[in-house]
């Protein structure tokens, strides 16, 4: 997960003085990153469940709400859903709203669970099911696909950038052995475990 939220930040173009909404924040560790490593203009937070650290209280706009009622909050600079949308019932309404509060000259990021990598391909092809979305893995009911996500970015007025992929998956049959560094960089889309979509909003004239 550290690398997914490495890489989701790295496309978020974080700097100093911004404003930030992490959508499905849970206990606040990425928001804690930000603000103790870019310094922030402001923070917002938003969980259907309050489990939000303490220490994270007196710096954190936090709501309690789900991503698809997400409607009462600011526009900010940077919008984060980090292995979000593949939990809820409504991803693209949650999308769409998510997208109109990025501000103009801001970014948002979404990952998510990677359908196209090989494990997913090969369990689908022998069992009918996909990896990511195993019966048992009841949390992750929606899967998505990258040229869905960018659609609706761009229904909505975002420009999506290029998908890029993160996390190391588990070679089929292999005893829980990754794939190794010098395959994935040269087959990301079948070696990782998310992909990361950045989208922008183009600044006011």
């Amino acid at each position: 997960m550290s690398e997914i939220v490495d890489g989701a930040l790295e496309a978020a173009h974080p700097e100093p003085n911004l404003r930030w909404l992490d959508i499905g924040c849970g206990r606040g560790d990425l928001l804690r990153r930000i603000r103790d490593e870019w310094q922030p203009a402001g923070l917002w937070g938003i969980d259907p469940i309050d489990w939000l650290e303490d220490d994270l209280r007196a710096d954190v706009n936090f709501e309690s709400v789900a991503a698809e009622d997400a409607r009462d909050l600011p526009t900010v600079d940077r919008v984060l859903l980090v292995e979000v949308i593949e939990h809820l019932e409504a991803p693209w309404s949650a999308l769409r709203q998510a997208a109109r509060l990025v501000a103009p000259g801001g970014r948002l990021v979404v990952t998510t669970p990677n359908l196209a990598r090989l494990r997913n391909r090969l369990e689908l092809a022998v069992r009918g099911q996909l990896t990511s979305f195993r019966p048992d893995n009841q949390p992750h009911i929606s899967p998505a696909l990258p040229h869905v996500t960018t659609r609706i970015l761009s229904e909505e007025g975002l420009i999506p950038e290029a998908p890029r992929f993160s996390g190391a998956d588990v070679i089929s049959l292999s005893k829980g052995r990754l794939w190794p560094q010098s395959v994935r960089s040269r087959h990301p889309v079948l070696t990782s475990v998310s992909v990361i979509i950045p989208a922008f909003r183009p600044p006011q004239a």
